[in-house]
């Protein structure tokens, strides 16, 4: 049987909270694709969902009709994924997370990416806006049946 190809999946949406439960099953899938249990497919979702509500809320200030590009690839074994934002380029140095003691709404959303995926990265893009990269990576055995 020969190998399937790498998945490779890129949508536009506008920064609407509407498109959260859309982004939150391609991230799903994505991450059942590349092998991931239910429990960290569950924590995917919700990493993934946090880096597009903050596009939202940073880089667009609540704005609702500005575009959100999600690039996902699932080469083996990887879940591999892209949130471009056409706002002002955040610098990495100044996002910080609020103490885990505190207990309010809000301030956890980059706590629950770099708690879950293996790869938290912030790039400037060609339009000036920010780049999220966050990438999850099989562990041998992982996703296998016992």
């Amino acid at each position: 049987m020969a190998a399937l190809p790498d998945i490779a999946l890129e949508a536009r949406f506008a920064s609407h909270s509407r498109y959260l439960q859309l982004v939150r099953l391609v991230a799903g899938e994505g991450a059942t694709l590349a092998g991931f249990g239910e429990e960290d497919r569950d924590r995917i979702e919700l990493a993934v969902v946090e880096g597009f509500t903050n596009v939202i809320r940073h880089a667009y200030g609540g704005r609702t009709d500005q575009p959100i590009e999600l690039r996902l690839t699932v080469p083996s074994g990887v879940l591999h994924l892209e949130l471009d934002d056409r706002g002002t380029f955040v610098d990495p140095s100044r996002i910080v997370s609020r103490p885990l003691d505190q207990v309010r709404p809000g301030g956890l959303g980059v706590h629950l990416m770099k708690s879950t995926m293996d790869v938290v990265e912030y790039r400037k893009n060609s339009h000036g806006g920010t780049t999220l990269v966050l990438e999850k990576r099989r562990r041998p055995n992982e996703g296998v049946p016992r």
